[in-house]
C-alpha cells in the first residue's frame, strides 16, 4: 500500500460503442500515471457509497468510461487489474482546460 502514490505505467483498455450503443472489444493504450493504493469509501456520481482500492492520476485530458479497466504492475511486482468506479476531471483554475483525470478503481471481479 502506498499512501502518497508512486509513478507507474498503466495500460488503459477503452471500449468504444457501436451504432446501437453496445461496447466494442477494448483497445489498449499504455499511459504514464501516478497510482495511489488506498482503500476508501467514496460517493459516486449517483450519490451511492462505493469502496475503492486504487486511485489513478492521469495528466491531461483522457477519455475514460465506466466500461473501461486498467492494468499495471505494483511495486511488489503483482499485476493489478481494476475497473472504474468513479471518474473525476480536474481543470485549471478559471479555465475549461483539463489538468488531470482522476480514476477511482476497485479490484476487478472475475
Amino acid at each position: 500500500m502506498s499512501l502518497f502514490g508512486y509513478p507507474a505505467t498503466v495500460t488503459h483498455y477503452h471500449s468504444a460503442m457501436d451504432e446501437w450503443g453496445r461496447p466494442l472489444p477494448p483497445a489498449s493504450a499504455v499511459k504514464s500515471a501516478k497510482v495511489v493504493e488506498e482503500q476508501r469509501l467514496i460517493k459516486n456520481a449517483r450519490g451511492e457509497d462505493v469502496q475503492i482500492a486504487y486511485i489513478i492520476h492521469l495528466e491531461g485530458p483522457h477519455a475514460v468510461g465506466f466500461d473501461d479497466y486498467f492494468t499495471y504492475n505494483s511495486e511488489l511486482g503483482e499485476l493489478i487489474r481494476c475497473e472504474v468506479a468513479h471518474i473525476e476531471v480536474r481543470k485549471f483554475l478559471g479555465t475549461d482546460r483539463t489538468k488531470k483525470v482522476v480514476v477511482y478503481g476497485r479490484p476487478q471481479t472475475v
